[in-house]
This record gives structure tokens, C-alpha cells and sequence, in this order.
């Protein structure tokens, strides 16, 4: 049996229990990505077997999604229709009255 400890002491490095950024793939895509472009292959490559439709949402999965995201904030797919389409969501996140939490 090997041991490892003088490489890992030498070359390895302390990993947090949390990881604070998302997992990259190729560094471009998130993780995230990847689940939706694959769960977008199933439902309209094979199940609707709706090949257009399956095209241009990949298109926007892998290419304009990650250049959006790299562009803007995090947030900005979850926070912009609320901001530019006026809606309201009263709730436990963003209570009815004058003082708005989110946004």
C-alpha cells in the first residue's frame, strides 16, 4: 500500500465543507446546465420527438443562458420578469404593502 500524506501535504490543498461557487463543467456551463439540457433532450427529443423545438431550447440552455448569466447578476433570471413585467408575488418573500423586499 502506498501512503500519499508527503503529496498530499506537498501538493494537495484544504477543500471547506461548502462549496461556494457553482460546479463548472468545461468551464463555461454550470452543472445546472447540463441537468436542464439533459432533461430537455428527453422530454423533446424523445418523448415529443420534437427535434426544432429541442434545438432551439438547447441553443438557449447552453449558449444564451450562460452568456446572460455571465454578463448580469446571478439572480437575473429569477428577479428580471418581476422587475420589467410588473408582476406581484405577495408572499412570504415579498409581502403586500409600501416596503418591497425584493427587487
Amino acid at each position: 500500500m502506498h501512503n500519499y500524506e508527503t503529496l498530499k501535504r506537498s501538493h494537495g490543498r484544504r477543500v471547506p465543507q461548502t462549496v461556494d461557487e457553482p460546479i463548472m463543467i468545461m468551464d463555461f456551463w454550470e452543472l445546472q446546465d447540463a441537468f436542464i439540457a439533459i432533461a430537455v433532450i428527453l422530454v423533446f427529443g424523445i418523448l415529443f420527438y420534437s427535434w426544432g423545438l429541442m434545438f432551439l431550447l438547447l441553443l438557449l440552455t447552453l449558449w444564451a443562458g450562460p452568456a446572460i448569466r455571465k454578463k448580469y447578476n446571478k439572480g437575473v433570471f429569477l428577479h428580471a420578469p418581476y422587475r420589467y413585467l410588473k408582476m406581484s408575488l405577495p408572499g412570504l418573500m415579498n409581502p403586500k404593502g409600501r416596503t418591497r423586499f425584493s427587487d
